[in-house]
C-alpha cells in the first residue's frame, strides 16, 4: 500500500551543477579518443595537451561520474521511501533501471566503445539492492577492498595511457560504420562487467555522501569540503603527475616498475580527485547560493539531463571526427580536439538552457523513469 506525500524536496543545486561539469569532463576525456591520425607528427603542443589533460581529467571525471551516480542510487531510494514503496517493489525498480541502463549502453557503445552508462546499468541491476542496506561502517571496508582492487589490476587497465603513441588501435580508425558498430558492441559486452570494479569504489564514496547530506547542504559542511577539495585536488593531481609524463612522452626512459606504479598510482588517486572536484563545486555553491546567474542555471539545467547529453556528446563527435562522417578525427592534434570537445559542451549548455525554458525534459531520462517505474 503506497501513500501519498505532496511534499516534493526541491532539487538541490550542487549535485544538478556538478553533473553540468562533469559533462565537460567527460567531453574533454573522450573526444581526444576519436583521433585516428597514424601520420600526424607529435608536436610539444600535443605534449602539453596530453599532459594537463592527464593530470586533472583522464581517470578523474569518470570517479566524479560514478560519486553523482551513487549520490542518484541514494535519492531514488528516499523518493520511493517518501511515497511509501516497499523494499520489494523498490529493488524491482533499481533493476528494471538497471536493465534500461544496459540496453542503452548496448546501442551506445556502437558510436563509442568507452561507454559508462552500461556500467551503471550493469551495476544498478546487480548490486543496487545490496550497496543501499549496508551500514556506513560496511560500505567504507568494501570500498577499501574495492580500491585495493584497482590498485592490483590497474596497471592492466589504466585509464588514458599512451594516447600520444598514434598507433590507433581502437575501432575509430574503422571507416566502415557497420563494420566499426559490430566491433564496438562485441568489446563492450566484456568491457562493462569488467569495468565495473573500477567504478564501485565512486559510487559507495556517492551513496555515503548522500546518506551524510554533504553535497545537498553545502553551507552545512562548508569546512570538510574545503578540507576535502584542497587535499582531494593535491593528492589527485600529485599522483598523476607521473603516468602524466609518460604518456605524455617527457619521461621515456621508466623501466617496468615505474610505469605500472605509474598507472595504479595514476588510477587510485582519481577517485581524490572526484571527491575533490565534487566538494569545490559545492564550495562554489556556497558562494553562489541565493544569486545563481544565468550561466549556472543553464549548467545546472544540463546536470538535470546528464545522460541524454552525454549520449549527444557521442552524437556530435562522431559526426564532426569520425572517418565515415566529419573525418576531422583524422586531421587534427590533441589541444584541437580539446577545443572541439569545449565547443560541443557548450553548446550542449545552450541547448539544455532552452529546453529548462520550456519545461521540456531529458527524453532519455523520461523514458527510464517510465521503464523503471512501478504500475
Amino acid at each position: 500500500m503506497k501513500t501519498m506525500n505532496s511534499s516534493v524536496p526541491k532539487r538541490k543545486l550542487t549535485p544538478d551543477l556538478a553533473r553540468g561539469f562533469m559533462l565537460l569532463f567527460i567531453a574533454l576525456a573522450h573526444a581526444n579518443q576519436f583521433i585516428f591520425s597514424k601520420e600526424r607528427e607529435i608536436t610539444i603542443t600535443d605534449q602539453l595537451t596530453v599532459f594537463m589533460r592527464q593530470v586533472l581529467i583522464d581517470g578523474r571525471a569518470f570517479p566524479l561520474f560514478a560519486i553523482l551516480f551513487g549520490y542518484g542510487l541514494h535519492q531514488v531510494l528516499k523518493g520511493q521511501e517518501r511515497k511509501g514503496t516497499n523494499w520489494k517493489d523498490t529493488k524491482k525498480i533499481f533493476r528494471r533501471r538497471g536493465f534500461w541502463m544496459l540496453v542503452i549502453g548496448f546501442f551506445h557503445a556502437t558510436l563509442f566503445l568507452a561507454d559508462i552508462i552500461g556500467v551503471y546499468g550493469f551495476i544498478a541491476h546487480l548490486f543496487a539492492g545490496l550497496f543501499l542496506r549496508l551500514s556506513n561502517r560496511n560500505m567504507i571496508l568494501l570500498a577499501l577492498f574495492f580500491l585495493i582492487l584497482v590498485g592490483v589490476f590497474a596497471p592492466d587497465m589504466p585509464r588514458g595511457f599512451d594516447v600520444l603513441n598514434m598507433e590507433v588501435t581502437n575501432s575509430a580508425s574503422i571507416a566502415d560504420p557497420i563494420e566499426a558498430g559490430r566491433n564496438r558492441m562485441f568489446e563492450w559486452m566484456f568491457y562493462t562487467p569488467v569495468l565495473s570494479y573500477q567504478v564501485i569504489p565512486g559510487v559507495l564514496i556517492g551513496i555515503l555522501m548522500a546518506r551524510f547530506q554533504v553535497i545537498d547542504h553545502p553551507r552545512s559542511h562548508k569546512r570538510l569540503l574545503l578540507m576535502a577539495a584542497i587535499i582531494g585536488l593535491f593528492i589527485s593531481t600529485a599522483g598523476g603527475i607521473p603516468m602524466a609524463l609518460m604518456s605524455s612522452l617527457f619521461w621515456t626512459d621508466y623501466n617496468h616498475v615505474w610505469e605500472v606504479t605509474a598507472k595504479s598510482l595514476h588510477t587510485i588517486t582519481g577517485y581524490a580527485g572526484g571527491i575533490g572536484w565534487t566538494a569545490l563545486i559545492g564550495l562554489l555553491v556556497i558562494k553562489l547560493e541565493g544569486q545563481s546567474g544565468s550561466i549556472t542555471k543553464a549548467i545546472a539545467a544540463l546536470g538535470q539531463r546528464s545522460l541524454s547529453f552525454y549520449l549527444f556528446q557521442s552524437v556530435l563527435f562522431v559526426t564532426i571526427l569520425s572517418p565515415y562522417a566529419g573525418g576531422l578525427g583524422g586531421q587534427i592534434g590533441q589541444l584541437e580536439s580539446d577545443l572541439i570537445a569545449v565547443l560541443v559542451w557548450v553548446s550542449t549548455v545552450l541547448l539544455a538552457n532552452f529546453m529548462q525554458k520550456r519545461s521540456m525534459r531529458g527524453p532519455f531520462e523520461t523514458f527510464l523513469r517510465k521503464k523503471s517505474s512501478i504500475q
